[in-house]
């Protein structure tokens, strides 16, 4: 199953591999293409993945959520994966 994740919070190419690693650890994810311009994630998995498993691996990685999603508040922030935030 293919889905296709525009993804906000990435700035550089060291946010791309968080997020890719990221989703990478979800259950269910076979392979994940992640791109700064657009900032998408292009998913390939063996079922369904849920958008609150995508937020939480996400916000686990840094501050990047599902564009048009709101986050949890009462999840801690936390900058980019990669330091640039």
């Amino acid at each position: 199953m293919n889905q296709l994740v525009e993804i906000n919070g990435m700035t550089c190419g060291g946010c791309v591999k968080s997020v890719e690693k990221a989703l990478q650890s979800i259950d269910g994810v076979e392979s994940v293409n992640v791109t700064l311009n657009p900032p998408v994630a292009n998913l390939e998995t063996n079922h369904s993945v849920s958008d609150a498993d995508l937020m939480h691996a996400l916000s686990e990685a840094g501050n990047y959520s599902i564009a048009g999603k709101s986050e949890d508040e009462s999840a801690p922030k936390k900058s980019g994966g990669c330091g640039c935030g």
